[in-house]
Order: C-alpha cells, then structure tokens, then sequence
C-alpha cells in the first residue's frame, strides 16, 4: 500500500500537539488530512475532533463521526482525503490499547500521543494490520518536515525523521 510512513508538515504536527495538550486531562481526538504519496501520506490538515464519550473521559474516545464527515467532505473539496486519526493517552504511553485495536478501521493511520501532566511526551504512528478477526496495530515511521528537509524533534517525541 503506497503511503506507509506517515509525514507531517511541520506547522501541522505542532497544530496536531496543542490540540492533545488542549485536551489534557482527557483524551482529545481528530482528524488527519493529506494525500497519499508513493513513499508516504503527508498530513496537510490537522481537524480538531469531539470526543463524544462523557464518562472515561481520561482512557476512552469515541471521534464525532460529524467531524470525520466534515474532513472527508473539505479534503475532497480540495483533492486529498482523510488519512487517519489522531488521539490522546493521558499519562499513558503512545502505544494503542486493545480498545484502540477493536475500534480501529483498516487503511488508515493512527497516531497516538502521550500527554504527561499537560505536555507531549511521546507520539507514534500505526496501521491496522492482518485478516479480520485477527487485526492488531503494526507501528509506522512518523516524521516532520516540510518537503525533504528535516523537521524537528521535540524534547522526549518520538519522532524518525526520514
């Protein structure tokens, strides 16, 4: 599948951080926009999303399939789709849980973040993988940075620039 390493332009990582930080103590989510490139997708929009789950807030998130629709319906606007999700683990590492697993859907990104006491400690990237019934998450590279030049690597952010 063309796009496996998912690249943010850089603006759109540090869009992508204030929102997860915004949303500490509970978990914040959304939408990533982009194009599908032969050697990565590249995020070009970041969308905010709601959460709509109001009880465990901090270890549970449910996107407003409103804001999904929203996204698909600008990105196809300007010729590019939706790529992914993104949401937030507070407190927790940036690996996905098996709730995360058993909601996800196939051919799409998933980035993970960990907010510690209100800062980004940590983001990764995954992709559902394997037969139905039998899916689990295969992590991606992630990366920043505008074209081919090297983003940044914020303190304690997992990040492989590629």
């Amino acid at each position: 599948m063309a796009g496996r390493s998912l690249q943010f332009l850089e603006p759109m990582f540090e869009r992508m951080r204030q929102l997860a930080e915004a949303a500490y103590p509970y978990e914040g989510c959304g939408v990533l926009v982009g194009r599908r490139g032969p050697e990565a997708a590249v995020v070009t929009e970041v969308v905010e999303g709601r959460n709509l789950v109001t009880e465990r807030r901090r270890d549970r998130y449910e996107l407003d399939p409103r804001d999904i629709i929203t996204a698909e319906r600008s990105a196809r606007n300007r010729g590019e789709e939706v790529l992914g999700f993104f949401h937030t683990h507070p407190d927790h590492p940036a690996r996905p849980s098996q709730f995360d697993t058993d909601h996800a859907w196939p051919k799409y990104h998933y980035v993970v973040i960990a907010v510690d006491d209100g800062r980004m400690a940590g983001a990764t990237a995954w992709e559902l993988e394997g037969p139905e019934g039998d899916q689990r998450f295969e992590e991606r590279p992630l990366a920043t940075g505008e074209g081919t030049a090297a983003g940044y690597n914020p303190p304690g952010v997992v990040v492989e620039i590629q």
